[in-house]
């Protein structure tokens, strides 16, 4: 058995030396130069003796030889080797080894036992700790694809809201700029209407001088030369003309002038006249109405004194 090193409460006890003299043994070793000397020559004559043991004894003249060879190669005292044979001690120190070494087994299993006790305390700690980490990394990734998966729809939301900004501001900046456009065409068209309530005005102030002066010809073709002017629809204009028949001076003659484009024409002449064409076409060419009322009052009249004829 080999004997762990530096073992507290552990020695290693001393070996005994072997018993001279069998087959197969050492001889044992002893410290003087003598002895040393002695020791050698017993195994020279040990090794010559052949099948002789040391026990049936050696030949005197041998013994007496290297006793002397002995005495006289050193000048140390002689000392005779001497062989101890210790059994009740080396019985001692082998139940002292036997039970330290008992001891020893025991303070080792013992130290195994704890050992183990205490790694399998740990090991049932770590599988409990790694089994909470394990869940707690579960929950934990539960959590941060939870996150993930808001932050996502956050940043799609913040594009929407950062698109849907940038679109209000653009619109913002068109309002702006159509604002400031239709405030451009209000002062336009407010400059445009102030300068046509003014030209109306001066129209109508216009319109009403000349109808302080139309209303004494109006009176005077009314009462003198029987001529009244008179308007159904928009750009058209009736004359009525009376005074002409001598048996009924109030007998309306009528003729319509169509003023809506820029050739004259007639839509109604009562009582009809064969050449009224003619005078339109006068009318057109010279654009002298009043030589048209005249030519046409005295058709009306020409017409009258056929008929009467």
């Amino acid at each position: 058995m080999n004997t762990p090193a530096k073992l507290p409460g552990f020695s290693t006890p001393r070996r005994r030396a072997l018993t001279p003299g069998r087959r197969g043994y050492e001889l044992p070793s002893f410290n003087s130069p003598a002895s040393i000397k002695v020791g050698r020559m017993l195994e020279s004559a040990y090794s010559n003796v052949g099948s002789a043991s040391l026990e049936d004894g050696l030949p005197g003249d041998m013994v007496e030889g290297m006793t002397a060879a002995a005495v006289t190669s050193t000048t140390e005292e002689y000392d005779p080797p001497r062989v101890w044979f210790q059994r009740d001690e080396d019985r001692r120190q082998n139940e002292e080894f036997t039970r330290r070494v008992d001891e020893m087994v025991h303070e080792l299993k013992r130290l195994i036992r704890d050992r183990k006790s205490e790694h399998t305390s740990q090991m049932a700690e770590w599988i409990e700790r790694q089994s909470r980490m394990s869940t707690d990394m579960s929950a934990l990734e539960k959590e941060n694809s939870f996150i993930l998966s808001a932050l996502k729809e956050e940043h799609s939301e913040e594009n929407n809201l950062s698109n849907s900004i940038a679109s209000l501001q653009i619109k913002q900046k068109q309002s702006e700029q159509c604002a400031d456009k239709l405030a451009e065409k209000k002062q336009a068209l407010e400059a445009e209407l102030a300068r046509r309530q003014k030209a109306i005005a001066e129209k109508r102030q216009i319109l009403d001088v000349q109808k302080t002066k139309n209303v004494p010809e109006i009176e005077f073709f009314k009462n003198q030369m029987g001529i009244s002017i008179s308007s159904e629809h928009k750009d058209m204009l009736t004359f009525v003309f009376t005074q002409i028949s001598l048996s009924d001076p109030s007998r309306p003659f009528s003729i319509s002038v169509d003023l809506s484009q820029r050739e004259y024409s007639i839509t109604k002449c009562t009582p009809a006249l064969a050449n009224i064409q003619s005078h339109v076409d006068w009318l057109n060419m010279s654009r002298d109405f009043f030589g048209f009322l005249k030519r046409i009052r005295r058709g009306f009249a020409e017409h009258y004194l056929n008929s009467t004829i």
